[in-house]
């Protein structure tokens, strides 16, 4: 029986109230940690069967989401691990809790790294485009600011959730010198920028990346018009499956996000898509921010290498 803590949030993220891979991560997380905690399980065996149903219900908040499948991933073998010590259920609920906050820290940690490395590559009086929201990307641009370098970000809407609209509060809020953009004026403006900065869902082991939709079209223009794209990604966001071929699902969301309901009813004949990410080509990509350094997309096959066991989660 999937808790009532997991289908909270998973309906939060549905109605879009959270933003970015780590922010639903975190917030996936602290629900399989609170349904372990309010378990009634009265063996190990039963414990792990709670744990994963409830797993395997939050994997559905974002498929594309390389982060949030390793974290959950990484709390279940913590506690598969344990029961095979024979530790009682009470007890399996701490290693629950303990590898929800390792998990927490280290991925909060790799993006005040990564704002650190992100803001040297950033100087002073630059134009940064930015798309969709990224904890990452706020992280880096707040850094460069506090530092003292007086940059411009042109952010789009980031439609049809309209994200963008957050980040630009944000980013306004913060001090930096905040222009809203609408999508399909990208070409229009990335000839003023001298950077293109974007965070990540997931990167592959070719060094594509996934992010939110439009993403694959402005660091295309941003190539031709010879303007350097940067991705700011954590190493939890690399997938070792893509390493044996195994492709990341890209989700379509509600047609309602596009359209309402009322109009789609009266509209016989007429379908709606909306996918949620889109595949970023490494060609199209000059570097990537990490907590372990900057890398060229191509690079990214080694880092997953040495995570394709996930030993590089969290100890």
């Amino acid at each position: 029986m999937v808790h009532e803590d997991i289908l909270r949030v998973v309906e939060d993220v549905r109605i879009r109230q959270m933003r970015g891979g780590t922010i639903v991560t975190h917030a996936a997380l602290t629900a399989l940690r609170s349904a372990a905690q309010k378990s009634k399980a009265v063996s190990s065996k039963q414990f792990l069967a709670e744990i994963e149903e409830n797993r395997n219900y939050l994997t559905r908040i974002r498929a594309a989401s390389i982060p949030l499948s390793n974290g959950l991933r990484y709390v279940v073998s913590e506690a598969q691990e344990a029961a095979g010590r024979g530790t009682a259920v009470e007890e399996l609920k701490n290693v629950v809790s303990k590898a929800v906050s390792t998990f927490d820290n280290r991925l909060e940690e790799s993006i005040g790294r990564i704002a650190e490395i992100g803001a040297r590559r950033l100087r002073e009086g630059d134009v940064i485009l930015t798309h969709s929201y990224s904890s990452s990307v706020i992280a880096i641009l707040r850094k460069a600011h506090e530092e003292g370098k007086n940059l411009r970000v042109f952010v789009t809407e980031t439609r049809p959730e309209l994200e963008g609209r957050d980040v630009a509060r944000e980013l306004a809020e913060t001090g930096l010198e905040t222009t809203l953009i609408i999508d399909s004026a990208v070409a229009h403006f990335v000839k003023d920028a001298d950077k293109v900065l974007v965070g990540a869902e997931a990167v592959s082991a070719n060094g594509a990346v996934v992010n939110k939709i439009g993403t694959a079209t402005i660091a295309a223009v941003a190539h031709g018009a010879r303007v350097r794209v940067f991705v700011a990604a954590s190493t939890y966001k690399f997938s070792p499956e893509t390493m044996l071929g195994e492709l990341i699902e890209i989700e379509e969301r509600d047609p309602s996000y596009v359209l309402n309901n009322s109009e789609l009813k009266h509209l016989r004949g007429l379908s709606v898509r909306n996918p949620a990410f889109d595949v970023t080509s490494p060609e199209d990509i000059d570097l990537i921010i990490t907590e372990r350094g900057v890398i060229p997309p191509q690079a990214a096959i080694m880092i997953v290498r040495e995570r394709k066991d996930l030993s590089f989660l969290p100890m």
